[in-house]
C-alpha cells in the first residue's frame, strides 16, 4: 500500500459508541429497578383504612423520594454524553495526520531550519565582505592621495640597447628638456614649441645622432602640449615615443644613470 494513502482510524469512535450503550444499560436498569421496586412493596403494607389512612397520609409523601436513583442514573448519563460530544468535537478538530502529512510537515521544518541556517552565514559572509570592502577602498585612497606625490622611477629596461633616449616632460605650461646625466633641465613655454625657435633647434641637434628616440613625459595635465611637441618633433624628422606619468611626483633617473653607466648608452638623455 502507497505510504501517502490517508487511512482512518475507528478506535475512537467505538470506544465512544461502548461509553454510550454502557451508559444507556445503567439507565435502563436502573429505570427497571425503580419500576419494580413499588409493586413489590404494595401487597405487603395494604393500605389503611379509618383513622389508619388519615395516619398514613403522612408517609405517603416519601413517593418523590423513589426518584432519587432515576436522578442520579440521569446525571450520570448527562456526563457521559457531554464527555462523549467532547471528545467527538476534539477528534473532529485535532483528529490525527495522516503519516504522509507528518513527513511532509517535518520535512518542511528541516528544510526551514536549514533555510535559516543558510541565511545566517550568508550574512556572516556578506558583513565580512563589506568590512574587507571598506578596508580596502580606505587603502585606495590613501594610495591614490601619496601617489599624486610619490617620486616617479623612470625604467629604460623597456626600450631598445640600440636607441639613445632623450626625454622632454609636458605638462601644462609647456615642455622641459631633461638630461638624466647631471640633471640638467631646460623648459620651454608651450607657446615656444616651434621648429623655428629653441624646440627646433634641439630637435636638429637630436637628429644628427644615430637612434635618437625623443620620449615624451605626459604629466595629468599635459596632453594637448605633448600633442603640440610630438607634431613638430615628427616634421622635424625625429622619431617620438609617449610615456603617461600617473602623478605630479618628482622624476627619479637613478635606474636610467645605472643603465647610462653599465651600458652602451653612455649618452643617453644628453
Amino acid at each position: 500500500m502507497a505510504r501517502d494513502e490517508v487511512r482512518v482510524s475507528l478506535f475512537p469512535f467505538m470506544s465512544v459508541l461502548a461509553c454510550t450503550i454502557g451508559a444507556l444499560i445503567l439507565l435502563l436498569a436502573s429505570l427497571s429497578l425503580s419500576a419494580v421496586a413499588p409493586r413489590d412493596a404494595a401487597p405487603r403494607n395494604p393500605p389503611p383504612s379509618g383513622d389508619g389512612a388519615a395516619k398514613s397520609a403522612g408517609p405517603s409523601r416519601v413517593a418523590p423520594r423513589a426518584g432519587k436513583p432515576e436522578q442520579a442514573a440521569l446525571s450520570t448519563v448527562e456526563s457521559l454524553l457531554a464527555r462523549v460530544d467532547r471528545a467527538l468535537a476534539a477528534e473532529s478538530e485535532d483528529g490525527p495526520l495522516p503519516l504522509a502529512a507528518l513527513e511532509e510537515r517535518l520535512a518542511a521544518s528541516g528544510r526551514s531550519r536549514r533555510l535559516a541556517a543558510d541565511l545566517a552565514a550568508l550574512e556572516a559572509a556578506r558583513a565580512k565582505l563589506e568590512k574587507e570592502r571598506e578596508t580596502v577602498e580606505t587603502s585606495v585612497e590613501v594610495l591614490e592621495s601619496r601617489r599624486e606625490t610619490l617620486p616617479i622611477l623612470i625604467d629604460p629596461t623597456g626600450l631598445s640597447r640600440h636607441l639613445n633616449p632623450w626625454f622632454v616632460e609636458c605638462d601644462a605650461g609647456g615642455a622641459t628638456a631633461h638630461r638624466a646625466s647631471d640633471g640638467t633641465r631646460v623648459f620651454l613655454p608651450r607657446d615656444e614649441l616651434s621648429a623655428s625657435l629653441d624646440y627646433g633647434r634641439y630637435l636638429r641637434r637630436l637628429r644628427a645622432m644615430p637612434g635618437v628616440l625623443l620620449v615624451l613625459l605626459i604629466r595629468p595635465d599635459g596632453l594637448q602640449t605633448a600633442g603640440i611637441a610630438a607634431r613638430v618633433a615628427e616634421a622635424a624628422g625625429v622619431r617620438v615615443a609617449t610615456l603617461p606619468l600617473p602623478g605630479t611626483g618628482e622624476l627619479d633617473w637613478s635606474l636610467l644613470r645605472r643603465a647610462e653607466t653599465n651600458g652602451p648608452r653612455a649618452e643617453a638623455g644628453r
